[in-house]
């Protein structure tokens, strides 16, 4: 499992991000957590259905790069 964030315009995905096992982390303003390698493929879905970025490490891995 591996630590991603994602942030940007998350609040219509938010329950699904709930469901995937993300928390919101009010600090950071972004959804935080580890993920299982097969929830990734959902991850991905929603973040281009949604228009928001996925971070591991710090580097934006998909979504907008603006």
């Amino acid at each position: 499992m591996s630590q991603y964030t994602c942030s940007g315009k998350t609040f219509l995905a938010k329950e699904d991000l709930k469901a995937l096992g993300l928390r919101w982390d009010g600090q950071k303003k972004c959804w935080a957590g580890e993920l299982p390698d097969d929830k990734l493929d959902k991850l991905k879905e929603l973040a281009m259905q949604f228009s928001f970025n996925v971070s591991k490490n710090g580097m934006i891995v998909f979504g907008d790069e603006r």
